[in-house]
């Protein structure tokens, strides 16, 4: 398997996960804010920079492809692919969040929509899931707040959002579906006061609060068969959660 990052410095790295070795490397003129992969062409990444440009390579060849170029306003933070691959929903530091069409094959890019949170502040997180009727976008902003939206082709509907306590910290949050008593989609975020949050969607309020970490809690993220939550905070402490357990008592 491979992983793919991308530095400030201007450059990105394609790595080969059991080998621990860097086998592709990827020049930018600009500082880089954030790369995905494109999920139907795994030879084919997206890069994100602090002018808001977006550009997509050749992972063989490491080099820029041609036409596959397109910009947004301000500084770029956050890249998510939809469902369906051929929408880029991209984030910057005032609060927008854009949908970008990208070509599967050739990887061009054209910007579509764009949509503002209420309240500003930079998006630190986005994560995208298939949901029923419609799949879900959910950000992460430094207003601390989590913005749930439906996406219908190209465009976001807001549809609920939760406090949380961020503190301008990078703190990533995801969409978690729950097959428990209580069926439904839930929201689990870290936050800056050590607690990882479980929220309700329909509710729009937390619903558990899972306390172990000492520390601003940056990340969370479901295991491959999403059996288990895994969260990390800012000392490196990592502790692994049974998702069963995630609504077991009400706030």
């Amino acid at each position: 398997s491979s992983g793919i990052n991308a530095e400030y410095g201007g450059t990105a790295r394609l790595w080969h996960c059991e080998r621990a070795v860097c086998i592709r490397v990827i020049a930018s003129s600009h500082p880089l804010t954030a790369i995905r992969f494109q999920p139907m062409n795994n030879n084919a990444c997206v890069t994100s920079d602090e002018e808001g440009v977006l550009r997509g390579y050749n992972l063989s060849t490491g080099k820029h492809l041609s036409g596959s170029r397109e910009k947004v306003s301000n500084s770029t933070t956050c890249l998510e692919f939809g469902a369906n691959s051929g929408i880029l929903w991209v984030s910057n530091n005032k609060g927008q969040i854009f949908s970008v069409s990208v070509n599967i094959l050739s990887c061009q890019l054209k910007k579509l929509k764009c949509t503002s949170i209420p309240g500003g502040g930079s998006i630190v997180s986005l994560a995208v899931r298939a949901g029923h009727p419609r799949p879900l976008l959910l950000a992460s902003s430094t207003s601390d707040l989590l913005f749930m939206f439906t996406i219908d082709k190209d465009v976001l509907l807001l549809v609920r959002k939760c406090t949380v306590k961020l503190n301008g910290l990078p703190i990533r949050s995801i969409i978690c579906p729950i097959a428990t008593a209580k069926r439904g989609t839930f929201i689990v975020s870290g936050s800056s006061d050590g607690s990882v949050l479980v929220f309700d969607m329909e509710k729009g309020k937390a619903v558990n609060k899972l306390q172990g970490h000492s520390c601003p809690v940056y990340c969370v993220c479901l295991s491959f068969d999403e059996s288990i939550l895994i969260s990390a905070d800012s000392s490196g402490t990592v502790i692994v959660w049974r998702k069963r357990d995630l609504c077991q008592e009400e706030l």
